[in-house]
């Protein structure tokens, strides 16, 4: 038995809620509040804050390293000490060849931000960049310099069909540049649709494009520092000949060696993919896109932060279900299984564990955990479950903190009942709708962007039902008080059988 390939997204229903909160919104929600109290203070005064956050949203965009409408990723992690080329603009038939050589003689790896245009006037180009093992990404389609000035509609058509000029050569950009490093309150929205981030740059040539070479290598030593992602550019030198510009892209790299500073990949300085083979695990989804960026810091944020007081109440109940819910001969489906906080232990008491989880860097941590453990019954699916086919059937499904991403939770366990076998048990905890549940969605919504779906008691009890359950259970748990019921639902339910069909086995599990 087997899970087939997820299917890729099907429509923007199953992208989840985008909900692109930002700095912007919290300072547009404090000068609209502070001009309210100066209203009944000083009425001369009330003009200020809103004053202030318009001056705000209008330097913001030109400030490339200042996240004010979306993240933007503009230097290495904490900690790196190389550096990143990256390169924009191109390619171009004068300059890209001549650089690849000269990456080449320094054994250098880069990235290159193209153009959607460029790249579809000059294919042989990208087939090269990719062959030599440098990295694309996504640069807009005419590199329009006030392209964030555009509608929405135009800034969607500009990425997405550059991202369909480059899948042409079997790879699909995560990172996109904007022109001039410029965003707007609209350019997170389209990326999240695509699954991608923004990078932009914490050291510049200021070339001007090109049109200013003189000193390149001067300018970036001068300021450059570990860390940095360094932004320079692969197209004709307006006043000068191209030798000229190959002399000051060699003087930079051999000054970058002097000086101690490591030339790495893109991806390792920011700990992130830059871009995917087309085909490879993984989709477009921006739960993917954050989990695949946290991946190597998920165990460290999930126990050593302020949230690791809902991890930890979440293993508890976990681990006090563990000898009731799970038998050596059951075959378990985890769904959303992450890192493998509690694939793990499930699979030291079932013989096989089907992890499924929508980001491919997580379950490599998995894959890595168990082969250190020495458990080989694991079995890892990356795909979105709400969209992916489940064949065969498994005594027991279960989920931890997943299940608020999905947009029809009612869809999804009719679906996954045919996917249980009769009398099989159904256990999950997820988060309950509550004052203080409410906090962490928004603060959820500023990380990833997404409305996570919170669901009171009583919803879940009629959307378990109502999807062929039975005999369910539904307790809440973590800050209780007068004031909240808590801000987790633990719940186990059976899939519905006739009670003269249902295994003795299965009816002392659900008892217990």
């Amino acid at each position: 038995m087997s899970i087939r390939s997820p299917r890729r997204i099907v429509s923007d229903r199953h992208r989840g809620i985008l909900c692109p909160l930002s700095p912007a919104h919290i300072a547009g929600f404090a000068a609209f509040h502070l001009y309210v109290i100066l209203l009944f203070v000083d009425i001369r005064t009330t003009p200020l804050p809103l004053l202030a956050f318009l001056l705000a949203c209008a330097v913001a965009p030109f400030l490339p390293r200042i996240g004010f409408f979306l993240p933007i990723v503009s230097r290495g992690k904490p900690g790196e000490k190389g550096v990143a080329l990256t390169f924009d603009d191109g390619p171009d038939p004068e300059v890209t060849p001549l650089l690849l050589e000269l990456l080449d003689r320094h054994s250098v790896s880069a990235t290159f931000f193209v153009t959607g245009e460029r790249a579809s006037r000059h294919p042989s180009i990208i087939r090269d960049i990719l062959s030599r093992g440098h990295a694309i990404g996504n640069h807009s389609y005419h590199h329009f310099p006030f392209l964030m000035l555009k509608g929405i509609r135009t800034l969607r058509r500009e990425i997405e069909s550059t991202q369909s000029c480059l899948a042409g050569f079997g790879v699909v950009p995560l990172a996109f540049r904007p022109p001039a490093g410029i965003t707007n309150p609209l350019l997170r929205r389209v990326l999240l649709e695509q699954g991608m981030y923004c990078v932009n740059y914490s050291c510049r040539a200021v070339d001007i494009g090109n049109r200013r070479i003189g000193r390149i290598e001067e300018t970036v030593l001068k300021a450059v520092s570990r860390g940095d992602i360094i932004a320079l550019h692969d197209v004709a030198p307006r006043h000068a000949g191209t030798e000229r510009l190959m002399a000051e892209f060699d003087a930079l790299l051999r000054g970058l060696k002097e000086r101690g500073l490591e030339v790495v990949r893109l991806d390792r300085l920011i700990g992130r993919e830059v871009m995917r083979r087309v085909g490879s695990p993984g989709e477009g989804h921006p739960a993917a896109l954050f989990y695949d960026g946290l991946a190597a810091d998920y165990d460290r944020e999930q126990f050593c932060s302020p949230v690791s007081i809902v991890r930890k109440t979440e293993y508890a109940l976990f681990e006090a279900r563990l000898p009731s819910l799970f038998s050596p001969s059951d075959r378990v489906l985890e769904i959303g299984a992450g890192t493998g906080i509690f694939t793990l232990a499930i699979a030291r008491h079932c013989r096989e564990v089907t992890a499924v989880d929508i980001s491919a860097s997580m379950l490599e941590i998995l894959k890595g955990k168990a082969a250190g453990e020495g458990l080989g019954n694991i079995r890892t699916i990356v795909g979105n479950a709400e969209t992916m086919d489940f064949d065969g059937t498994y005594p027991v499904a279960c989920a931890f903190s997943s299940l608020e991403y999905l947009t029809d939770l009612q869809a999804f366990f009719c679906r996954l009942a045919d996917h249980i076998e009769p009398g099989g048990t159904l256990y999950f905890i997820t988060a309950r709708r509550s004052l203080f549940r409410l906090f962490a969605q928004i603060v959820n919504a500023f990380r990833q962007g997404l409305w996570l779906k919170a669901r009171s008691r009583g919803e879940i009890e009629a959307i378990l039902s109502a999807s062929g359950f039975e005999e369910i259970r539904v307790d809440s748990h973590l800050f209780k008080s007068w004031l909240s019921g808590g801000i987790l639902l633990e719940a186990v339910a059976r899939r519905r059988i006739g009670p003269d069909t249902l295994p003795a086995g299965s009816r002392a599990r659900m008892r217990q």
